[in-house]
């Protein structure tokens, strides 16, 4: 009889969460998403999911919160492509892409397919917008990465992003995996950091090797953790400053959480490129910087992968052109070198000899 009841209970269970999710179709956009958002932390981390809810902004003030998910059709999704593909960002003071807007597109889609509103002819009928991908992002060379260092230097507002913009162009690691680091991350001794899979965008674990100037900028960051009392290996290396939350400065007296990671360094970073005349050169161009220069000094593409965390060659792949540069000019100095030994082992040897080998190495590839 027990057991009877206990199945016939999980029955009345599942009953009811196939009522809920077919009712899901009814609710307003804004709780769906909510749903959808709260559900996905269970496979996403905690700031890849902020960071799509703060992205799905815009597609809530189109549609509007209350709307049912139902309701929403082909019509109303091509007027949002067409809408916001016209207006102008407010940070980067540009046109919208269609790589950001297909990116809300695609959240839009999961919501609705969270929700089973996401229909047959939806699938079959809704086209991206068309988006070119650049193969190599921006770079900054010997002269641009001294002046940023030189102007940093003079304004103490800067230096905390001086010092990250070290580690990111001595490592490759992306500002949100430096935002993350803990202090039982780093390893100065043997010259290596840990980059946790749930902080990796790839959400998988690796662990970049230090140069110099990472090393350098990491010392900086360490001190600097240590005076705002991060002395535990669990406390990251760039606390929070709480003073700029209004919420959470209210309810505790402290200045810092170290407990917390900062959540950006973006505001000072842009003034210190308008301030060097490197306006648009983003954070994230480091990363290419350090790639560009793996590249020109020949190291391994497998090795530049398991510096980056990338998961597939095709994204190395891009800077294969300025490896094969690096191979060119490495080509040139051993030339410059061996050309004393070329012109003992020529000399005596007659010209038209000379021009005969020659030609039966140009022709070797024929014979």
């Amino acid at each position: 009889m027990f057991k009877l009841q206990f199945l016939e209970r999980q029955s009345q269970n599942l009953d009811e969460i196939e009522l809920d999710t077919e009712d899901l179709s009814h609710l307003p956009l804004g709780q769906v998403s909510e749903m959808y958002f709260k559900w996905k932390t269970a496979n996403n981390s905690p700031l890849t999911v902020a960071r799509e809810r703060r992205i799905f902004k815009s597609v809530l003030k189109f549609f509007g919160a209350q709307r049912k998910v139902s309701s929403i059709r082909l019509g109303g999704i091509r007027q949002y492509q067409e809408k916001r593909r016209s207006q102008v960002s407010s940070n980067l003071k540009k046109q919208i892409s269609g790589r950001t807007v297909n990116y809300e597109m695609q959240l839009l889609r999961d919501v609705m397919v969270y929700a089973d509103c996401w229909t047959d002819q939806l699938e079959v009928r809704y086209k991206p917008l068309r988006h070119i991908k650049g193969h190599v992002g921006k770079t900054a060379d010997k002269e641009q990465l001294v002046k940023i260092m030189a102007t940093a230097k003079g304004n103490d507002y800067w230096q905390l992003a001086m010092h990250c913009a070290a580690v990111a162009v001595g490592t490759g690691c992306r500002s949100g995996e430096i935002r993350n680091l803990r202090l039982q991350d780093i390893n100065l001794e043997e010259g290596r950091i840990i980059i946790r899979g749930e902080i990796a965008k790839n959400r998988r674990h690796r662990e970049p090797r230090l140069t110099a100037l990472a090393e350098w900028g990491l010392r900086e960051l360490l001190f600097r953790a240590r005076v705002l009392g991060a002395t535990e290996p669990q406390h990251y290396l760039l606390p929070f400053n709480v003073s700029k939350s209004r919420k959470l400065a209210k309810s505790t007296g402290a200045k810092w959480d170290v407990n917390r990671p900062m959540t950006t360094w973006v505001k000072s970073w842009r003034k210190l490129m308008d301030a060097c005349g490197m306006n648009g050169f983003r954070f994230h161009d480091l990363r290419h910087t350090f790639r560009t220069l793996g590249a020109e000094a020949g190291v391994p593409l497998e090795v530049m992968m398991a510096q980056l965390g990338h998961m597939d060659r095709e994204t190395s792949l891009d800077y294969v052109h300025i490896q094969q540069r690096a191979l060119e000019r490495a080509k040139q100095l051993i030339e410059s070198e061996q050309r004393e030994i070329l012109s003992a082992a020529q000399e005596g040897v007659p010209q038209n000899t000379a021009e005969a080998t020659g030609s039966f190495d140009r022709n070797r590839g024929r014979r």
